[in-house]
């Protein structure tokens, strides 16, 4: 069949390059856009006789929802399975503002996230130090220092001021963005660290780095709002907390009074799913919510999925396939899976040895959506994303 070939439009832009590529007319281009571009969006759980009107007006729009054969009953929930393009969720949008039911809260909602799908590979954040990385150009590099005696990766080889000054300077030579600096091992296992031996081991690292390099952000790795409330005043650009905000209830109110970046990371304890991706969906609206209302701008606010806290293997792995669904919560995604057990398990490879397994996740990671990467190996993964933002940003064809 020459001349003919079936194309992949994944969002918006690529929609209307292809359009502007055949030579189209602006009006053209903004009326047929929306209409390029399919969406799958799941809604859990609501009343049966909401359901029934989006399933009507849905299918009124030329576009699909699929129900529980029992809704028809009009008793009980159902989840809906909405099918349609960019164009038909607008006109159910319109419509739904004007139902009942709870439907124009839900309209509001799905306006929402269907808006940060289209714009989350484009969100910014914009970090104290003066840097505004945005994705798009590069993928960031989070470089991981710990400075702990009991890493899993690298225990106690940077305990030192001097060796965790060199390998900060180190990394940012091999391509590093952000220094991420840690006080405490997240190890399954590892003695807890009072506060006080956490903010001695950190700090006066962090002013030394400061001190050297003040052009590059750091981060610092602590669910202990003590802790972050010393760092952030010897310096630290950046919270990132393991604890999600909910290890320390006063967590989110001492990054809030700071004004800093905080990375809310993705860790329910004793874990257990249902639904994978949705209750992680759920859990991180929950903790987005909790941010704001403490007063951290939600320009702040960067999401981790949380790769190897409270999931077994197959659960990491279900979590780097279907990341791009958390570009709903229209925030960055931070992805660390640097050396962590689900890679040896899947290898074979001990600790030290799964720098190809981490590679390959992180590239993958980031084809799925993330716009940062937490890693020990920095120069390593420096070239694979080069090659994947490359392959990312290459013409299609």
């Amino acid at each position: 069949m020459d001349g003919y070939r079936v194309i992949r439009i994944n969002d918006t832009s690529e929609a209307e390059r292809y359009l502007r590529e055949i030579g189209a007319e602006e009006l053209g281009i903004k009326l047929m856009v929306p209409k390029a571009v399919f969406r799958a969006v799941k809604i859990q759980s609501i009343p049966a006789p909401a359901a029934g009107i989006i399933k009507q007006e849905m299918l009124a729009k030329g576009g699909e929802a699929a129900v529980n054969r029992r809704t028809i009953t009009g008793q009980g929930r159902t989840d809906v399975l909405l099918l349609g393009t960019l164009r038909q969720y607008q006109l159910l949008i319109n419509k739904l503002k004007q139902q009942p039911f709870g439907l124009k809260k839900l309209a509001a909602e799905l306006e929402c996230l269907l808006q940060n799908m289209e714009s989350g590979s484009r969100v910014k954040l914009n970090l104290p130090s003066g840097l505004h990385p945005t994705r798009g150009e590069k993928t960031l590099i989070m470089g991981i220092l710990n400075v702990t005696p009991d890493s899993f990766y690298d225990g106690g080889r940077y305990s030192e001021v001097d060796a965790a000054l060199n390998r900060a300077r180190e990394m940012v030579e091999e391509g590093a963005d952000i220094i991420d600096l840690g006080g405490f091992s997240t190890r399954p296992g590892a003695s807890p660290v009072p506060p006080e031996e956490e903010i001695r081991r950190v700090v006066p690292v962090l002013k030394r780095i400061k001190q050297e390099m003040p052009q590059v952000p750091v981060s610092v790795d602590t669910f202990v709002a003590a802790t972050a409330r010393a760092v952030l005043e010897a310096g630290a650009d950046m919270i990132n907390d393991p604890g999600g905000l909910k290890a320390d209830p006063g967590m989110a109110s001492v990054v809030a009074g700071y004004g800093c970046p905080v990375v809310i990371m993705h860790n329910r304890l004793g874990g257990g799913y249902q639904d994978l991706m949705a209750e992680v969906v759920a859990d991180f609206k929950d903790a987005i919510g909790l941010a704001l209302e403490r007063g951290i701008s939600r320009e702040k606010i960067v999401v981790d999925p949380g790769i190897g806290f409270g999931k077994n293997a197959e659960e990491n792995l279900t979590l780097i396939r279907n990341l791009g669904e958390l570009r709903s919560l229209g925030r960055p995604i931070l992805l660390g899976v640097s050396n962590k057990s689900f890679i040896g398990r899947i290898t074979g490879d001990p600790v030290g040895e799964r720098l190809i397994g981490s590679l390959a996740a992180a590239v993958i990671g980031v084809m799925n959506g993330a716009a940062m990467v937490r890693v020990h190996n920095v120069r390593e993964t420096r070239k694979a994303l080069a090659m994947a933002d490359a392959i990312m940003e290459a013409s299609h064809g």
